[in-house]
C-alpha cells in the first residue's frame, strides 16, 4: 500500500503550478487553512495576483513592479470598486471628458442679463484644466481597466474588454463632432460590443492610442484599428506577414502577435517569428458605406532587423544577428524611430525610413547605457511621439529626446560629445514605474502610488496638474510663467524631488488660500513678492510640496489609515499624456476621504448650557457683522494683490464693475480664497500665515509671524541644481 502524501508535503513549486487553475475565492480559501500557506510567499505569490488582476481586469503588465505581490493583491481587492478616471490639461475639442459648467458674469462667462439686471449663467466646457477632475458619465462603463490619451482624445478601456472615446480622434478634420462622455468604439456588422456580449474576437486585451488613431488586439488575436470616433474598426491583415487568429494560441507560436502600438504617424506590432512590423495606419473611407467592408490588407510593410529572436522558439530557427541582440521584451514608436529592450538587457533603436523610394527600418544600433564606468541592465523602455524613458535594473532613469539624443547617435557630428542621456534628480531610484510623455510635458508613477510632474506647459494649459495655470496657485507649486498666458516652466528646485500630483479638492483649497496672503494679506505681502525671485520661489514652493505630500499624517492618518489596506487614499494605477493633456487611473478610497475631508475642517462647537441648540448655533448680528467685516476686508485686499501680480487694476467700488463682497461669485468670497468650505465651515488653516522661512543662502524672509519649520528638513540643493 502507497503512504498517503500530505498537501504541504509537496515542494513549493508544486504548489506553484496548481495556483493558476485556481480562481481567487479558492487560492484565498486554501491559503487561509494553516499557517504554513499563509506566509507571505504564498498568500501573496506575485506570478498569481499579477495574473489574476490583468486576466479578471485586464490592467496592463507593470514590469518595473510585475513581482511585488503584495501591491498586485490590493489592487485586485481595490479595482472591483474604487477605480476613478481623472484628467487635466488643455480640453480642446472636450478631450478630458468633462461636461459643460455654470460660470456667473463676466470674467468667468457672457450668459447675458437676466430679469432684475443680474447676469445669467452662462454653459461652457473649460477651455484649462490645472486640477485633475473626474471624468464625467463614466460609472455607468464598469471597471476602467487602462485609459490612453490620443492627440485629442482620451480613450478608455473597460474589463470586460470595451473601448469608450471621447474628443475627437483626428483633431485636423474640419467640423468633426467631438464627444464629451464616452462613446463606443464600435465594430462592423454582426461584431457585438464587448459590454454587450463577450466575443473573443472583439475584446480587447491591449490597445494603444496614437496621435490620430487607436489600435487593439482582441483576446483572438484580431488587430482592429480606429480612425474616427464616430466609425466602426477596420480589421488590419497584412499580404507579407502572417499572424494567427485563434483565442488559445501559445504566446510562443509563430505569428502571435504580443503587441501593438500607435505610434505619431506609424503602426506597429510585435509579432512572433517576424519581430515588429511597421505599417500606415488604415483609414476607413468616411464616403463609404460601414457595411462595404471590415478589413484591409496591408500591402506595405517595413519589418525591424535582428527582433525575430524568441528564447523558447523550437518550430522555427532565428537569424545569428538576432540571437547576438535578444528576444524582444517591450518597443516603442517614436516619430521617427522604433526602440525596444531585449531580455539580454540591451536598448535598440531603428530609424524609420519611408517614401516612395523605400519603406524600411534602415539599421538597428544599440544605444549604451553606461553610468559611473557601469553598464546598466535595462528592464524596460516607454515613450512616445519625440521622447523616451528607459528603466534599468537598478533603479536609475534615463530620459532622452529623438532629436537630441536618437539624431546624433545615427548621424553624429564631429564636435558632439560622448553619447548621454538624461538622469534627472527626482526619477532616480524612486521608485518609477512608468513614465508618459505628451508634446512638452510628462509625468512619473511611482510605485507607492503618486505621480511626479516634469516639462513646459504650453501657455498655460495646466497640463502639469499642479493648479493654477498662470496664477499665483501655479507659482507656489514652483511654475514659472513667460508673460500673460505663457509658458509654464518648472524651477529647477523641482528636480531635486519632483512636484507630486495632488488629487485632494481640499488641498487646492489650501493653496487658494496661501495664494491669496493667509490669514493676514497685509503681513504677508512683502513674501509673496519674493515669489518673483527664482530661488525663493523655489524653495516655498519644496515647502509647500512636503506640507501636501503629508496631508494624510497631518490630518488624521494614525486613526484612518489602520487595517490591511495602506495603499493610500489615492493610489494611482496608472499615468497618460499625448498633446497638451494627461490623464491617471486612480483607485480612491472614499472612506479614508470623507475622513481625511472631515478633519480638514474645523470641529462644529457643541451646544452651552446656558443656551438651547438653536441659540448657540446663531451668531449675533454683532458677531456676524465684525466676522465678515474683517474676513471681507483682508480678502479683499488679498484681491488687490492678486490683480497686481497680474498687472491689473483694482476694482472701482463706485464704478459699473463693483461686485458685492456678499455675491457668492464675488472675487471677496471666502469659498473663493480657501477660507470656508462651500457648506459654510472654516477649515482649519483659516488662521494660517503665508509661509516664512530661512532661506538656504542665510537670508531671512521678512515678516512678523514666527518662521515655518521644514517637515522633512531643508533640502540641500548645492551642487544638484543650477544656480546653487
Amino acid at each position: 500500500m502507497l503512504e498517503q502524501t500530505n498537501f504541504l508535503d509537496l515542494p513549493v513549486d508544486i504548489l506553484y503550478l496548481i495556483f493558476p487553475y485556481l480562481d481567487v475565492a479558492s487560492f484565498v480559501a486554501l491559503t487561509s487553512t494553516c499557517t504554513a500557506l499563509h506566509q507571505t510567499d504564498i498568500a501573496q505569490h506575485a506570478p498569481y495576483w499579477s495574473s489574476a488582476a490583468r486576466n479578471t481586469f485586464r490592467v496592463p503588465n507593470q514590469p518595473v513592479v510585475e513581482n511585488d505581490g503584495r501591491r498586485w493583491q490590493k489592487m485586485y481587492r481595490r479595482l472591483m470598486k474604487d477605480s476613478r478616471s481623472f484628467t487635466w490639461g488643455n480640453n480642446d475639442r472636450t478631450c478630458l471628458g468633462h461636461g459643460q459648467q455654470m460660470h456667473m458674469g463676466a470674467p468667468f462667462g457672457r450668459g447675458g442679463i437676466g430679469p432684475a439686471g443680474r447676469r445669467r449663467p452662462a454653459l461652457r466646457a473649460r477651455q484649462h484644466v490645472s486640477w485633475p477632475t473626474q471624468m464625467e458619465n463614466v460609472e455607468p462603463l464598469g471597471i476602467i481597466a487602462d485609459m490612453q490619451c490620443g492627440g485629442w482624445s482620451t480613450i478608455l478601456l473597460t474589463s470586460k474588454g470595451g473601448l469608450y472615446g471621447v474628443g475627437v480622434m483626428n483633431g485636423m478634420i474640419v467640423n468633426q463632432p467631438a464627444k464629451s462622455t464616452p462613446t463606443r468604439l464600435c465594430y462592423p456588422a454582426g461584431l457585438p460590443h464587448p459590454n454587450e456580449r463577450y466575443e473573443p474576437a472583439s475584446a480587447i486585451k491591449q490597445f494603444s492610442a496614437g496621435r490620430c488613431h487607436v489600435l487593439a488586439l482582441s483576446d483572438s488575436g484580431y488587430i482592429w484599428c480606429w480612425s474616427h470616433i464616430n466609425m466602426a474598426a477596420l480589421q488590419v491583415k497584412f499580404l507579407n506577414v502572417d499572424t494567427v487568429v485563434r483565442q488559445y494560441t501559445s504566446a510562443s507560436a509563430r505569428g502571435y502577435v504580443k503587441k501593438v502600438v500607435a505610434g505619431w504617424a506609424k503602426s506597429a506590432a510585435l509579432v512572433v517569428g517576424t519581430g515588429i512590423v511597421v505599417w500606415e495606419p488604415v483609414h476607413r473611407n468616411a464616403r463609404q458605406s460601414e457595411g462595404e467592408e471590415d478589413a484591409v490588407l496591408v500591402l506595405e510593410t517595413a519589418i525591424c532587423p535582428g527582433t525575430d529572436f524568441q528564447k523558447h522558439a523550437r518550430l522555427f530557427e532565428p537569424s545569428a544577428a538576432s540571437a547576438e541582440i535578444g528576444e524582444v521584451e517591450n518597443f516603442i514608436c517614436l516619430e521617427h524611430y522604433v526602440l525596444f529592450n531585449t531580455h539580454l538587457g540591451k536598448i535598440y533603436a531603428a530609424k524609420i525610413t519611408w517614401n516612395a523610394q523605400s519603406k524600411a527600418l534602415d539599421d538597428v544600433r544599440e544605444l549604451p547605457l553606461e553610468a559611473d564606468g557601469e553598464v546598466k541592465f535595462a528592464t524596460d523602455v516607454q515613450g512616445s511621439f519625440r521622447s523616451f524613458a528607459i528603466f534599468a535594473k537598478d533603479g536609475t532613469v534615463y530620459t532622452g529626446t529623438q532629436d537630441d539624443h536618437l539624431h546624433r547617435l545615427f548621424h553624429p557630428l564631429p564636435q558632439d560629445a560622448a553619447f548621454s542621456l538624461h538622469r534627472i534628480h527626482a526619477l532616480q531610484k524612486s521608485q518609477v514605474i512608468s513614465i508618459a510623455f505628451g508634446d512638452y510635458h510628462f509625468h512619473a508613477l511611482h510605485a507607492p502610488g503618486y505621480i511626479t510632474s516634469y516639462g513646459t506647459e504650453p501657455q498655460s494649459c495646466g497640463c502639469l496638474g499642479l493648479g493654477g495655470h498662470g496664477d499665483p496657485e501655479g507659482r507656489i507649486r514652483g511654475l514659472r510663467y513667460n508673460g500673460i498666458g505663457g509658458d509654464g516652466r518648472l524651477v529647477p528646485h523641482a528636480s531635486l524631488h519632483g512636484r507630486r500630483i495632488w488629487f485632494e479638492e481640499e488641498k487646492q483649497k489650501w493653496i487658494t488660500f496661501l495664494t491669496s496672503g493667509g490669514q493676514d494679506p497685509e503681513e504677508a505681502k512683502e513674501r509673496m513678492r519674493m515669489l518673483s525671485e527664482p530661488n525663493v520661489q523655489g524653495e516655498i514652493s519644496e515647502w509647500v510640496e512636503q506640507e501636501g505630500n503629508a496631508w494624510e499624517e497631518k490630518y488624521g492618518a494614525s486613526s484612518v489609515t489602520k487595517g490591511d489596506d495602506d495603499l493610500g487614499t489615492y493610489f494611482a494605477l496608472s499615468v497618460t499624456a499625448a498633446g497638451w493633456h494627461s490623464g491617471a487611473l486612480v483607485l480612491v478610497n472614499e472612506a479614508k476621504a470623507n475622513k481625511i475631508r472631515e478633519a480638514c475642517l474645523e470641529p462644529i462647537e457643541e451646544p452651552t448650557d446656558d443656551k438651547t441648540a438653536d441659540e448657540s448655533e446663531r451668531p449675533t448680528q454683532e458677531e456676524q457683522m465684525d466676522d465678515r467685516g474683517l474676513l471681507n476686508r483682508a480678502l479683499d485686499y488679498a484681491g488687490d494683490l492678486v490683480r497686481w501680480f497680474n498687472g491689473s487694476p483694482r476694482t472701482d467700488p463706485t464704478g459699473p464693475n463693483f461686485r458685492d463682497p456678499n455675491d457668492p461669485n464675488a472675487f471677496v468670497n471666502p469659498q473663493n480664497h480657501g477660507a470656508v468650505s462651500e457648506g459654510g465651515r472654516p477649515y482649519v488653516w483659516a488662521h494660517d500665515s503665508f509661509p516664512r522661512l530661512r532661506l538656504a543662502n542665510g537670508d531671512e524672509m521678512p515678516g512678523e509671524v514666527e518662521f515655518s519649520e521644514w517637515r522633512a528638513g531643508r533640502p540641500e540643493w548645492e551642487g544638484k541644481i543650477e544656480g546653487y
